[in-house]
């Protein structure tokens, strides 16, 4: 996963004078000219000045000039300039003003108005560049475009210094994100969730509570708040409720070389039938489970040398091995659009919606392969369907998903799969990752279910291709 910083643009300081530039080595170009990363015509070309362009030299080494571009280092040849004789500086004072945000969370928008569309946030004493005041608006470059930001939410602070009399120098802006520890993994420490925000304060939208004990993407810091990436979205979550320890190193496997791979990057599965995952990067090894198409899982590396080829995930607390030919990044569109049917949801059983209400509940928790309770940071499908159901007043026993199905004392008797589901029914499917009965849900109408699956619990359409065709039977309570 790649990482994803708050992009400001350069500060510009404000001048009530305009300014002579103090004698030095000047130059004016006489034709187009590249500039370059370093003194070779062989160098990267940084952009291309215009004729008749005027630099400043900061000295000359053989047949090139070094000036500074954007404030860093860039290289011109002096076959296409000539030098321009230098002005004595003057000593004036100036008064310069500079342009901060008062607040976290502002809101830049297209137009100078409320109701036009966001194009971006900056976070509390960001620096930002103001062309002019517009009304109650200024105007500023943000990702080198003209936006706007209102003035109610900026502090212009002005400053009175003597100096020689040039135009400001242009400097970088320090972004207000700043680096976080990446030997570290970032674990939510909350037992109730924590809330992750569009913006870095507690006033900002919520998009998601994320569950306790689940592993954050953080790509840096902001105040009191970590940025962090979650559904290829940048969102910041309160640093008090997440918990910082040595980052996790995968077990070695004899024979396997596992190489680091960018986990900011959202890895998905691109396999219409399915994807096995089994326990060593060998299509010989024992098949764990299969992952449906367009699941995403958690990548934590990449095989080397003999046994390339394969991706080591992670699932819960265990560590497992995907063909990579069948994972790509980003998300991955369903191999035939499926029309589902219309949905038709008739209240279930007081038991069953009081399981369904307590599930839901869970949205979102990671698989944990054998839990069947919350405080172990998940379930697995089974486990799922244990825990709502005793939670909801239905004692049941905990069994696998082979004994909820082929021991009617569990859960009922067996229902054809040619049944028309309803709502609060649970749904069966067989030959996921072994032959016979292995997954498990609850049915929320007649084609959505919830379930825990890799890599956490969430809904699915029985109308999807794969789960059709998986597609056990019910029982019903």
């Amino acid at each position: 996963m790649k990482k994803t910083l708050l992009a400001l643009t350069t500060m510009a300081l404000i001048s009530s004078t305009t300014a002579v530039e103090a004698a030095s080595t000047k130059l004016t170009l006489t034709e187009n000219v590249n500039i370059r990363t370093a003194a070779t015509t062989s160098a990267p070309v940084i952009t291309t000045l215009k004729k008749g362009t005027t630099v400043t030299a900061v000295k000359k080494a053989g047949s090139w000039y070094e000036i500074r571009y954007q404030s860093k280092k860039a290289f011109i040849t002096s076959s296409y300039v000539k030098a321009v004789k230098s002005k004595k500086a003057t000593t004036k004072p100036t008064t310069t003003t500079t342009y901060i945000t008062n607040t976290a969370g502002v809101n830049i928008r297209e137009q100078a108005n409320t109701t036009s569309k966001k194009v971006g946030k900056l976070a509390k004493n960001a620096i930002v560049s103001v062309k002019k005041k517009t009304g109650d608006w200024y105007q500023i470059i943000y990702n080198k475009k003209t936006a706007y930001v209102h003035a109610s939410l900026i502090t212009a602070k002005k400053t009175n210094v003597t100096t020689t009399s040039k135009p400001p120098v242009t400097k970088p802006v320090s972004t207000a994100v700043k680096a976080v520890d990446t030997s570290k993994q970032y674990t939510v420490n909350a037992s109730g969730g924590l809330n992750a925000r569009l913006a870095a304060s507690t006033s900002s939208q919520v998009y998601k509570t994320i569950p306790n004990k689940t592993l954050l993407t953080v790509t840096g810091t902001v105040d009191a708040w970590y940025q962090i990436k979650l559904d290829g979205k940048v969102l910041y979550v309160a640093a008090s409720y997440v918990s910082a320890s040595a980052k996790e190193t995968p077990p070695a496997t004899n024979g396997v070389s596992v190489n680091t791979v960018d986990q900011t990057k959202t890895y998905s599965v691109n396999a219409p039938t399915g994807l096995n995952v089994r326990t060593a990067p060998t299509t010989s090894s024992q098949i764990f489970t299969q992952v449906a198409h367009g699941s995403t899982v958690q990548v934590m590396g990449e095989t080397t040398g003999s046994t390339a080829g394969w991706y080591q995930i992670k699932i819960g607390t265990g560590y497992y091995y995907v063909a990579k030919s069948y994972i790509t990044t980003g998300t991955v569109a369903t191999t035939t659009p499926v029309t589902p049917p219309p949905v038709s949801t008739v209240p279930a059983s007081g038991v069953m919606e009081r399981a369904i209400s307590i599930g839901q509940q869970y949205l979102g928790t990671p698989y944990v392969w054998g839990s069947s309770s919350p405080i172990n940071g998940g379930f697995d499908c089974s486990g799922f369907i244990n825990y709502t159901l005793n939670t909801a007043g239905y004692k049941v026993g905990r069994t696998n998903v082979n004994g909820y199905w082929n021991n009617d004392l569990y859960l009922g008797q067996k229902l054809s799969k040619l049944r028309q589901p309803a709502r609060g029914d649970i749904i069966f499917f067989e030959n996921t990752y072994a032959a016979g009965p292995t997954h498990i849900g609850i049915m929320l109408n007649n084609d959505q279910f919830i379930h825990a699956n890799t890599p956490s619990l969430g809904i699915s359409r029985l109308s999807e291709k794969y789960w059709t065709q998986k597609l056990l039977g019910f029982k019903a309570l």
